[in-house]
């Protein structure tokens, strides 16, 4: 790779990562941590919050799908940043919603931003940078635990100042800098050359043969499986840990570890993976995530908490890297957007499904240990499914060559 090619990776990798901080962290992920103080600000039960959580999946699952044809005719670059305005006006509108049936339309159009920001995203990077799969999407996704640690810093300490509207003023931070990003990324953010992508057109499959492809199933169900104890995880652990007696300063301390250490799960398990193989790295960090969901279900205490914190933040997001990668290893290049949109499918319905099961588990069969384990279970039946995932063949190299003589060229 180039001097200038890899100036280049490095500057949409990172443009990406601070997008996926607030499509991904504040917009989605951050809602956990503000659960709390929203909660008790709005008056709502847990179902009403899973509920929220479970609208936000409603609008990302509702939209995938015409999002991505949308990007196929406007081209990544503007169906990106479509994405993050309808983001920065849902987190502008949660910042003053009034009442529970306002947020829920708030929240739905968060997940309807998403939609339309972080597959177009990705494919976006994988169309530019097919050889380095693994290392950019890590690098693109460890913008999650970026904004997880920001989060759980700003948010509890917000939260106990300002007992009223510390809440408030977590959302509109969080759409303050949707508004930079947004700026961020129309300067920096370009489609790749058009001849290249026509050679890519001419060479695509019929989307039919993608969606009977094995590998690529197997690598959607994994995803719709992470999907759905992410979103749980995510959502209620905060709110476990206060229920369970951690103090609200600890907490968000271990929140903020988790953003810590989710900031370099990406790009290391991603790098890994593209020397040693996706099968082989997913079967270790799914064996890790097992055990640290288990964790709290047997010792709700400080000590496995952090446990739980510290194995999980090491592998859960190196995880979304290995599958998204992963769904991608099996197709031909001009197919890469295509695959990781058919898995981001499974991966949207498994959010649906997350938070309002979670909710109705933690009120009336069990509260947050039944929710927990319920997550343990189904994430072993995804550690089986990753032991029937192949390695794959060498594809991407020659479309990296064929870019770098494009880029020379031009």
């Amino acid at each position: 790779m180039e001097i200038s090619e890899q100036k280049r990776l490095w500057t949409y990798a990172l443009t990406g990562m601070l997008t996926t901080i607030v499509i991904l962290a504040f917009a989605r992920l951050s809602y956990g941590v503000i659960l709390p103080f929203m909660k008790e600000g709005l008056q709502i039960t847990y179902k009403q919050a899973g509920f929220l959580g479970t609208t936000t999946s409603l609008g990302y699952l509702g939209t995938l799908i015409f999002a991505g044809i949308l990007a196929s005719k406007w081209g990544g670059r503007r169906t990106i940043l479509l994405g993050i305005t309808i983001v920065t006006a849902g987190l502008t509108g949660l910042t003053f919603t009034p009442s529970y049936w306002f947020t829920i339309l708030f929240m739905f159009i968060l997940g309807v931003g998403t939609s339309f920001t972080f597959t177009p995203l990705i494919s976006l990077l994988v169309s530019w940078f097919p050889a380095k799969k693994g290392l950019v999407i890590g690098l693109a996704t460890s913008g999650a635990g970026i904004g997880i640690l920001i989060s759980g810093m700003v948010v509890p300490y917000l939260g106990t100042v300002y007992e009223v509207i510390g809440w408030r003023l977590s959302w509109g931070i969080f759409a303050a800098s949707g508004i930079f990003v947004l700026i961020l990324t129309f300067l920096i953010i370009k489609n790749p050359p058009l001849d290249l992508s026509s050679k890519q057109t001419a060479k695509s499959t019929s989307p039919v043969e993608i969606y009977k492809n094995r590998n690529v199933v197997i690598a959607g169900f994994i995803y719709g499986i992470i999907g759905v104890t992410y979103l749980v995880q995510m959502i209620f652990i905060m709110s476990f840990m206060l229920d369970s007696g951690i103090s609200t300063k600890l907490a968000g301390q271990l929140i903020a570890i988790n953003g810590i250490l989710s900031i370099f799960s990406g790009p290391i398990w991603g790098t890994i993976s593209d020397r040693v193989g996706r099968r082989t790295s997913l079967i270790i960090t799914l064996s890790l995530t097992v055990i640290s969901m288990f964790i709290p279900v047997l010792n709700p205490t400080a000590l496995g908490f952090s446990l739980h914190i510290i194995l999980l933040s090491s592998t859960f997001t190196g995880l979304f890297t290995l599958i998204q990668a992963s769904s991608m290893d099996h197709v031909k290049p001009a197919d890469m957007p295509l695959a990781f949109s058919y898995v981001t499918f499974y991966f949207a319905v498994g959010q649906l499904i997350g938070p309002a099961l979670a909710g109705w588990l933690i009120e009336d069969l069990g509260g947050f240990k039944s929710a927990f384990l319920f997550s343990s279970i189904i994430l072993a039946i995804g550690l089986f499914l990753a032991v029937k995932v192949k390695n794959p063949s060498q594809q991407a190299q020659p479309l990296q060559t064929e870019m770098n003589k494009s880029l020379t060229q031009s």
